[in-house]
């Protein structure tokens, strides 16, 4: 079979860097000469077969989980968690017998500290390890198991159950199911919610993990309002509080991701901003950081460049850069936590 001319496989290669918006490349002749087979490769009926770019590869879950800020005991708990079902499970491969154990979980800390985000890293990671068949995350709570009338909650959590299979089922301050006015009258819904959970909890053959997550003291009445639940969610992590070194990161690592910069001046302000954020109880954590960020911080940036763009032009570094002015004062971000000024004791004026 002839192939074609030098200048065919020229005008071909200079339409595929185009057509990927790449640079024009200058491919002399020996290029061509020596080369044009392996770059462009012809099909007998004369079509053209144009090498595919291989994909960047993913990240995994357990790196992803790793890269996190802060959460050190974290991290090590849920290692530990994966190394013995990773050397059980070769084990087995060996013929040697494994004990069996259930793995459901139960998180606790305050709002903020990242407990969904690593229960949905926890999926993924029990996914690509082959603890779990797909690792997907179905979350609910006491207002989306509970119905209104007898059975109801029943049929809603057996259809969750039924979602969740092979994946997360992840129960967001699970303790309510146990809590109210309710509890041990024949109205008590919320007790049905966990009674239809049992089964599941209790055997380690469904391919399925339920995580609970809440408060410290809350889940701790959790656990006692039923003799059975404690052994049925062996594994509990804590999660504590965010420093403020690392809320400070986490800021920093949210204006990188979207191409800001800030001054020395404004990182000061904002520091001291998080710093008497944090200092009140259960104050968000890491959620109210970024609120701070992107509800107060950023859009304040906006309002003032775009005062500024009506007298003259502003470049985009400019656009991109906070300044002091741009960080708010306590009194704007307290309603987010639920406190007043005069309510922890002292003024705007001292920030």
């Amino acid at each position: 079979m002839k192939l074609p001319s030098h200048d065919y496989y020229r005008k071909l290669l200079e339409d595929f860097c185009k057509s990927e918006d790449l640079q024009k490349v200058d491919f002399n002749e020996k290029e061509i000469n020596d080369s044009a087979q392996e770059r462009v490769c012809l099909s007998l009926d004369g079509s053209i077969n144009v090498p595919v770019r291989e994909a960047v590869p993913e990240t995994s879950a357990m790196d992803q989980l790793m890269a996190l800020i802060g959460l050190e005991d974290v991290k090590l708990a849920i290692s530990s968690e994966v190394s013995f079902h990773r050397i059980m499970s070769l084990r087995e491969k060996f013929g040697k017998k494994a004990p069996k154990r259930l793995m459901h979980m139960l998180l606790t800390g305050n709002p903020g500290c990242g407990k969904t985000t690593v229960a949905r890293l926890i999926g993924k990671i029990y996914k690509e390890e082959g603890i779990l068949s797909s690792g997907h995350f179905v979350e609910a709570n006491r207002a989306s198991l509970v119905g209104r009338y007898i059975g109801e909650s029943e049929q809603i959590t057996s259809a969750k159950i039924e979602e969740a299979k092979g994946g997360i089922l992840f129960i967001d301050e699970i303790y309510s199911l146990t809590e109210g006015n309710d509890v041990g009258t024949k109205n008590d819904f919320g007790m049905k919610v966990i009674d239809t959970l049992m089964p599941v909890l209790s055997d380690d053959s469904f391919d399925i993990m339920v995580i609970g997550a809440g408060y410290r003291s809350n889940m701790q009445s959790f656990v006692k309002s039923n003799p059975g639940l404690a052994s049925r969610f062996p594994v509990v992590i804590d999660f504590k509080d965010f420093t403020l070194q690392e809320l400070m990161e986490i800021c920093h690592r949210h204006i990188e991701k979207y191409d800001f910069k800030i001054t020395a001046e404004a990182e000061n302000n904002l520091s001291n901003l998080i710093a008497r954020v944090s200092a009140v109880k259960n104050s968000g954590n890491a959620r109210v950081a970024l609120t701070i960020l992107d509800n107060h911080v950023l859009p304040n940036l906006c309002m003032r460049i775009d005062k500024m763009l009506n007298t003259h032009p502003i470049s985009i570094e400019k656009m991109s850069l906070i300044i002091p002015e741009d960080i708010p004062g306590i009194d704007k971000i307290l309603p987010l936590i639920g406190k007043s000024v005069s309510s922890i004791g002292f003024a705007c004026k001292d920030i």
